[in-house]
């Protein structure tokens, strides 16, 4: 084992990607999901196996040289029947117990603060918020699913864009541009076809969606402005949340991460609008990727 040798698993709700560091020399690889209720165990297991196989040869090392790995799981600590499941897998793939695993909200908050006390905010197909204070305390808010709340997020975003779309074509709001670039983007001739198109669509489908806001926005959309307001209020809220709930000495750092930040200062402007004064937030240290990465190097130090 050399103690220069980390991998780190990034693992998302669409893909995840998978970082092996040998002697500061980077290499990468890229599976599907490993969210276990999108894909069978099997499948999980086949993911991972494949993941470490590659980057193991593109380094030139058996998996027994790896140091630590740090492994993000979607969904992990919310189904604890899965947990030994993906823990054995581990163990048998990597040949090893120097591993830990934890849900993705955490390495996506070691990359955007590098593992300091603060808050992230995930933005991406789904939402969740994670912190860490001064004293060691972490929390999560939000993530609660698609069915239930991921406000701000782009399933979030997407559907009330949609629900937007009907209200125009009823009659109930005005007809704005996004009635006509929806029709444009999703390629629809009759209004009623959004129906059937809905009903299909999976939850990153829908969530795609969302990518059309930001020219909404650009051409200051009536209805876009309202969701971006409400996202951004929302985003905070989750936010001064779990400012509230930690215990941070002074000023709070908060980040974020997650393609709905594409949307730029659109969106972070309005979360700064509705955050307490008492929280600064920041641009991003590394992504979410570096994130895993950077908690295999510091669980490795603590676990020494």
């Amino acid at each position: 084992m050399s103690k220069d040798i980390y991998l780190g698993v990034d693992g998302g709700g669409t893909k995840t990607a998978f970082i092996l560091e040998k002697d500061g020399e980077v290499f990468l690889h890229k599976e599907g999901t490993i969210h276990l209720s999108q894909i069978s165990r099997e499948e999980f297991k086949k993911r991972i196996g494949n993941a470490v196989e590659n980057l193991t040869k593109q380094a030139g090392i058996s998996s027994d040289e790896i140091a630590y790995t740090f492994v993000s799981v979607p969904g992990y600590g919310q189904y604890p029947e899965d947990e030994a499941f993906i823990d054995e897998s581990l163990r048998e793939i990597l040949g090893t117990d120097n591993f830990k695993v934890g849900n993705d909200c955490l390495n996506a908050w070691a990359g955007s603060l590098n593992a300091k006390p603060g808050i992230n905010l995930i933005l991406g197909t789904g939402s969740i918020g994670f912190g860490l204070d001064d004293k060691g305390n972490s929390l999560r808010c939000g993530g609660w699913g698609p069915l239930i709340s991921d406000e701000s997020s782009g399933y979030y975003l997407g559907l009330r864009l949609i629900n937007y779309f009907t209200k125009q074509s009823d009659g109930r709001i005005p007809k704005t541009m996004l009635y006509d670039l929806m029709k444009e983007e999703l390629k629809i001739t009759d209004d009623f076809e959004i129906i059937p198109m809905a009903e299909g669509m999976t939850r990153d489908e829908l969530a795609s969606v969302s990518k059309i806001l930001g020219k909404l926005i650009e051409n200051k959309d009536e209805c876009a402005l309202e969701l971006i307001d409400k996202a951004g209020y929302e985003a905070a809220l989750t936010i001064n949340t779990l400012a509230k709930n930690l215990n941070f000495e002074g000023k709070v750092l908060a980040s974020y991460s997650g393609g709905v930040f594409n949307l730029g200062e659109a969106l972070i402007g309005k979360i700064k609008q509705y955050l307490d004064s008492n929280i600064d937030l920041v641009k991003p240290y590394a992504d979410p990727t570096q994130g895993a990465l950077i908690l295999a190097k510091k669980f490795f130090q603590e676990n020494k």
